[in-house]
């Protein structure tokens, strides 16, 4: 892949996750995180980014002739005033319905929105600035192509993972995630967990991170494993990469 594509499609997930996008441009960014682990990578990161950002504002309520005056210009009905959405904190929500974001969202977006334009007039800029980040992409031991997890490394060094596929578990069993260094070595439990919530490991917890780390989810009996050891099925595995070197 190109500088110019690479920068472009980094573009493209950049203003898909702020809800900027046409119906047609946001296929093609759906498109992308479903064939590219980097692009989901991408947006996992644009919305931690954003979400720091819009936590910095501080919500107001528009005089109503400014009101009526940024809805002529979109071309919407007069609407009673709402507050803005809070941006959403779990992946799956932006790719299955990013033409839910309200027209306030984008208007309070727009400052973001230049920062994003900026990095494709200047694509160069936006490269050197890439600074090659670790994560974690799990998948369904009989899927290729689709992940099922992905996990970044936060400022703290603690790991977040975030499920993108719904996962059904009987009522008599327990959703347990795994790490080891290598194939060969011994696997340590990092407790239990809910397949289909987001989780945090902290750094204390996670250790040291060898290179090719891998994970694993499995399927328990309730409470987990009592050997200490995965006894299920595995649900999910995956390897630590890196992403922008």
């Amino acid at each position: 892949m190109s500088i110019e594509q690479a920068a472009h499609d980094r573009l493209l997930i950049a203003e898909y996750t702020l809800g900027l996008l046409s119906l047609q441009e946001a296929a093609q960014a759906q498109a992308l995180l479903g064939s590219a682990p980097e692009a989901v990578v991408d947006a996992l990161k644009w919305e931690d980014q954003f979400l720091g950002l819009a936590d910095q504002l501080h919500p107001i309520t528009p005089p109503a002739n400014l009101l009526q005056h940024i809805q002529d210009s979109l071309g919407q009905a007069s609407t009673p005033a709402r507050s803005p959405r809070r941006w959403p904190h779990i992946l799956m929500e932006i790719i299955a319905a990013p033409w839910r974001c309200i027209w306030l969202w984008r208007v309070l977006c727009v400052a973001l929105a230049l920062t994003a334009i900026m990095f494709a007039i200047k694509p160069k800029v936006f490269i050197q600035q890439l600074v090659p980040t670790q994560a974690a992409i799990l998948q369904a031991p009989d899927q290729s192509s689709t992940p099922a997890w992905v996990g970044i490394f936060d400022k703290h060094h603690n790991l977040v993972l975030k499920p993108l596929v719904q996962t059904d578990v009987p009522a008599s069993s327990s959703v347990q995630l795994w790490m080891h260094a290598t194939e060969s070595a011994p696997l340590r439990s990092l407790g239990i967990i809910d397949p289909n919530q987001p989780v945090t490991i902290p750094a204390a917890t996670i250790g040291q991170i060898a290179p090719g780390q891998l994970f694993e989810i499995t399927l328990e009996a309730k409470g987990g494993a009592p050997s200490g050891a995965p006894e299920g099925p595995i649900l999910f595995i995956g390897r630590l990469v890196e992403i922008g070197q």
